[in-house]
């Protein structure tokens, strides 16, 4: 004779399974975290590295041309100064981005999504009469917006003209 029993199921309480709901939640909740937080950090260099290397840009294209100038004269915000072609020559600050000027033709060397803060220029040396090498000092203040915070950058570049001012 068989006996008639109930058997014994093979799945999973209610409880193991609302124990395993809740580990799989808590998972899942410290991953988007961390993936967040990733995302956040990636936005916060990318505006970095996207802010130096166009501050670098217009640092390197300001150089070259200071380099080789003379007659140098700086006003709030701009610079001026006569190039190797004896044309006239401007850097100035309008509208939070750095402008060049030359020959009636002006381009902007950084982005719209870069603001330009402070742009400051200092002339040593301009006078024929001191004996000293012409030196233009440049102070940059730059803020760039990653995600929801503000990057503020302060850079400081010194050049020598290499053009002698010889009475």
């Amino acid at each position: 004779m068989k006996k008639m029993g109930i058997q014994k199921s093979q799945g999973f309480t209610i409880v193991e399974m609302l124990v395993s709901t809740a580990i799989f939640l808590i998972v899942l909740t410290i991953t988007t975290s961390l993936f967040l937080v990733n995302v956040r950090t990636q936005r916060y260099l990318l505006a970095s590295v996207n802010a130096s290397e166009n501050i670098s840009y217009a640092i390197e294209v300001m150089g070259r041309e200071i380099r080789t100038g003379k007659n140098f004269s700086s006003s709030n915000n701009s610079l001026s100064f006569l190039n190797t072609k004896n044309e006239t020559v401007k850097y100035s600050l309008i509208n939070d981005r750095v402008k060049r000027e030359v020959g009636g033709q002006s381009e902007f060397l950084t982005s719209e999504n870069i603001e330009v803060t402070n742009l400051n220029f200092r002339v040593l040396g301009n006078s024929p009469d001191d004996s000293l090498q012409t030196r233009v000092t440049i102070l940059l203040e730059v803020k760039t917006k990653a995600g929801n915070q503000n990057l503020i950058t302060n850079l400081e570049t010194t050049l020598s003209s290499r053009q002698l001012e010889i009475q």
